[in-house]
């Protein structure tokens, strides 16, 4: 992915929990500067690249633009993509700056995809965390977006003001229902000088805990995973000028580590299960996912010793699928 920030961009308001310009670590530039700096990247830096990347809109309400800035992007994309520079074109925007006659316009520019950020689909958590739209109006955006002929990608964040764990899961469920052909997850965090930073600070909101988080964003992914639905993303990257804002939340560098591990360990548990009292004689483990096997800072060795795994019989191979091994 080539991501191309446009904080606050095309924005008519700042949402309760959004610094974008902190989350992206670009600041605040005006649209001309994006777009010549970013045509000098894409000519310097594309050609050198041995696959083509997608390219993605990011950190705005790209719809929202000036419609002749809309065209200046895209058409600068496009002219890489049709030189098999670049493979897909991505843009982010509101449930509510989704109109059918532009979608399908933007998409004869040569649109492919369009992230919703929807956020939540509960409507009290909607209206709590002020985001101006109703949970009807982001399916309706679902919905647009799929008949105009674009692929659709949604966007996540558990732990918003009045969100439990059960809340959340229930809103994934309904994700799953929607079929996106990708989702997102930024759990909520409270960064410095957001609105929802001086609710925390008056004792009136009280973000997830990581432990709490990490369980709920397993369960998510998983529920996802089986209806195959891809997560592309978990919790933001670290970008130099959004971790020293962090006041609270469950920001981890390692988060997607943790949840991917905390899976597989449920995975393998439930297969072990069905060897029944037959101990486990090894594992076959794909090499690329020793680091998820064992899980961040080896919390995982304790779990897998439950289900008679440790690194003695252990062993890393070229295939892509995991083979438990029972004792006969």
């Amino acid at each position: 992915m080539w991501p191309v920030f446009i904080p606050f961009g095309g924005c008519s308001g700042r949402c309760i929990y959004c610094a974008q310009d902190l989350q992206t670590g670009t600041g605040t530039q005006d649209l001309a500067t994006i777009l010549h700096g970013l045509r000098q990247n894409l000519e310097h830096s594309l050609p050198r690249k041995q696959s083509a990347p997608e390219i993605g809109f990011y950190g705005g309400t790209f719809t929202r633009l000036p419609h002749v800035w809309q065209r200046r992007f895209l058409a600068l994309a496009l002219e890489y993509k049709q030189r098999g520079l670049l493979t897909k074109i991505r843009c982010s925007t509101r449930p509510d700056a989704v109109d059918p006659e532009q979608i399908r316009d933007l998409r004869k520019l040569g649109l492919d995809l369009v992230e919703l950020g929807i956020q939540s689909l509960d409507d009290r958590v909607l209206q709590a965390s002020r985001r101006g739209y109703s949970s009807d109006k982001a399916r309706r955006a679902c919905k647009t977006v799929r008949e105009q002929g674009l692929e659709l990608g949604i966007q996540m964040m558990p732990g918003l003001p009045g969100q439990s764990p059960s809340d959340w899961q229930g809103e994934i469920r309904e994700v799953c229902r929607l079929r996106p052909d990708s989702v997102r997850i930024y759990p909520c965090l409270v960064l410095e000088g957001t609105p929802l930073s001086g609710l925390w600070k008056r004792g009136f909101y009280l973000p997830w805990d990581t432990n709490r988080t990490i369980r709920a964003v397993s369960r998510a992914t998983l529920r996802l995973w089986r209806k195959e639905i891809p997560v592309i993303r978990m919790g933001l990257p670290p970008e130099g000028t959004l971790l020293p804002s962090i006041l609270a939340g469950p920001w981890h560098y390692a988060l997607g580590n943790m949840v991917r591990s905390r899976i597989l360990f449920y995975i393998l548990f439930c297969y072990a299960m069905q060897g029944g009292k037959r101990p486990i004689r090894g594992l076959d483990c794909p090499r690329r996912y020793q680091g998820e096997l064992w899980g961040h800072r080896g919390v995982n060795r304790r779990r897998l010793g439950k289900i008679d795994l440790s690194p003695q019989n252990v062993r890393y191979t070229e295939q892509s699928r995991f083979t438990l091994y029972f004792e006969t």
